[in-house]
């Protein structure tokens, strides 16, 4: 999927053959909704232009308009598998991105010669510098040679426009990756409780002098907040400083949600080696445990940084994104 701005031509007034929404009265409830609306609009008038400018396009313009059309459908809501396959979002950015290649077959190479720095600028989001179909072009030779012109144009958007999709089909899975280890931490978590509460002969931690007659499913649920909160204090800046980059997937937030259900697990993982001994320090009261549970738990950065890593690593590729 491209979120990229394409070239237009200058707005016009609504017609009635312009439709304004994915249905009678239809508004955008989702950010990635909203762009595959403006863009279907864009299109439309581009194609609106195209059509009454020539009528030899009249038939053509038409097809590209019902192909359009069929975007609008995917404008609603979504279900929790659409969400994480990401069906409906794909659908509408691979119609889109046909109708902007097929286009191109409509423009002068006139029309073409000018609105080639906005595609190159576009392209120049998911391409390398020296691409040859970013830079394969001459003015001069490209006019004498209109329909190679107009065949390069399009190799430029397909090879953007699956550069992108790759990029986005990239995030969607790292967001997905996230999430499941996310709700796996937390189950287990619920889990970890619910067993300590059932069980009355096994303690996971042994309570300090202060907390003997406190309840061990307690005393681990405490323990657990702890970790969280010590999560949330060391996830704090890169919370703060991490960028989306445009993203529909919401990576800063997964990531957030990551740290904020891996921590605790790291704190009961941490503090069972401390009562262990494996690590030389002692908890004698309930305020030194909880305090070495906000340690460890801000210690979840060492183990979820392959996410962070991997996150940067996706925006990083959008040098303008």
């Amino acid at each position: 999927m491209t979120l990229e701005v394409q070239p237009s031509v200058t707005p016009e007034a609504p017609t009635e053959a312009t439709p304004t929404g994915g249905g009678p009265g239809a508004v955008p409830v989702a950010v990635w909704q909203v762009r595959v609306r403006t863009k279907i609009d864009d299109l439309y008038q581009q194609l609106l232009s195209l059509g009454s400018g020539d009528a030899t396009n009249a038939a053509r313009v038409a097809q590209l308009r019902q192909q359009l059309s069929g975007v609008e459908a995917v404008l609603g809501r979504s279900g929790v598998v659409d969400w994480l396959r990401g069906g409906k979002i794909e659908y509408a950015w691979q119609t889109i991105h046909a109708v902007e290649r097929a286009v191109v077959e409509l423009r002068t190479p006139e029309e073409l010669i000018g609105l080639l720095p906005a595609y190159q600028d576009s392209a120049a989001q998911y391409l390398k510098a020296d691409d040859r179909v970013l830079v394969d072009f001459d003015a001069a030779k490209d006019l004498a040679a209109p329909e190679v012109f107009r065949a390069k144009v399009q190799a430029l958007l397909l090879r953007t426009h699956a550069a992108s999709d790759e990029f986005h089909e990239s995030a969607r899975r790292l967001r997905n990756r996230m999430l499941g280890i996310s709700v796996f931490a937390l189950v287990a978590e619920a889990l970890m409780v619910l067993v300590q509460w059932g069980s009355s002969d096994v303690h996971l931690l042994k309570p300090p002098t202060d907390a003997t007659g406190v309840a061990a499913w307690r005393l681990l649920f405490f323990v657990l907040l702890a970790g969280a909160l010590g999560a949330f204090i060391s996830a704090l800046p890169s919370m703060i400083t991490s960028r989306s980059g445009g993203l529909p997937y919401k990576l800063p937030f997964q990531q957030g949600l990551l740290k904020l259900a891996v921590g605790p697990l790291v704190a009961v993982a941490g503090i069972m080696l401390v009562i262990g001994g494996l690590v030389e320090t002692t908890v004698g009261s309930t305020a030194a445990l909880l305090g070495v549970a906000i340690v460890f738990g801000a210690g979840q950065q060492a183990v979820t940084a392959f996410a962070d890593r991997r996150a940067a690593e996706l925006l990083t590729t959008v040098r303008k994104g």
